[in-house]
């Protein structure tokens, strides 16, 4: 069986204090062995203040973290170019903004050891007040998400639009990813949902973004339902690459 390991990816932008917490904050409260490393992503264009926090870290933990100027374009191009370059045997998507309690991490290191050909996920639904300094529109319009997406995929799956999540390196790479941009948040999710693979959710408080500015907009989330619907229709074998369907 290959040695577990998980590579952390973190997009990094324009985060500076909370993007230094958060790797901190892994590097306390995980077990040393279970991380490979951790890759910061950011654009040519990210903040002086971001390259100076991802600086401090590779200097504070050499040989784990690794800044990584982006090539793809976009959101999803960051990520998938941090995804690409891990050899460890799991990956692990979090925001660099504090976005997700980061108490949830080991939770889902944990759990993914128990189940490690499945993937395991958090979910801001599956407890009441997990919503801090989120407004009430938003927050509304997101249960209204969720509850469409429940019924469009038929799960029972409480956060589906909700990225930060361990997954196999090998599932990603089997899978034939179509976006580059917020809609690839949700394809991550998604893709391996309509492929039968088996996901746990842990509980996860969701907090309003107190360091940096979100890049996100409104329009770039209502292209998240042409994604569902899109992958929704898609017969499972062709979500995957072609070399992987022929394996099947």
């Amino acid at each position: 069986m290959e040695k577990f390991g998980v590579t952390i990816i973190i997009g990094a932008a324009n985060a500076s204090a909370s993007l230094i917490e958060t790797v901190n904050s892994i590097m306390e409260n995980c077990q040393e062995q279970d991380i490979a490393a951790i890759y910061l992503v950011k654009p040519k264009a990210a903040a002086q203040a971001c390259n100076d926090a991802i600086a401090r870290l590779e200097e504070a933990y050499p040989g784990v973290v690794r800044g990584m100027e982006q090539t793809r374009p976009y959101v999803g191009g960051a990520i998938r170019d941090g995804f690409d370059c891990a050899v460890s045997s799991h990956l692990l998507l979090l925001p660099g903004d504090l976005a997700i309690d980061l108490g949830a991490v080991p939770f889902l290191i944990e759990k993914e050891k128990e189940m490690p050909q499945g993937i395991v996920k958090v979910s801001r639904w599956l407890l009441p007040h997990s919503f801090h300094n989120y407004g009430r529109l938003r927050k509304h319009l997101n249960a209204c998400a969720q509850v469409f997406l429940r019924l469009l995929y038929r799960t029972k799956l409480t956060d589906l639009t909700n990225p930060v999540q361990i997954m196999p390196t090998a599932l990603y790479r089997a899978i034939d990813w179509k976006e580059l941009n917020f809609p690839f948040l949700i394809e991550l999710v998604l893709c391996p949902l309509r492929l039968g693979i088996p996901i746990a959710e842990i509980p996860g408080a969701c907090h309003g973004r107190a360091d940096g500015k979100s890049n996100n907009s409104f329009w770039q989330t209502a292209l998240y339902l042409r994604t569902a619907l899109r992958i929704r229709v898609t017969k499972p074998q062709n979500i995957l690459k072609p070399k992987e369907r022929s394996a099947q």
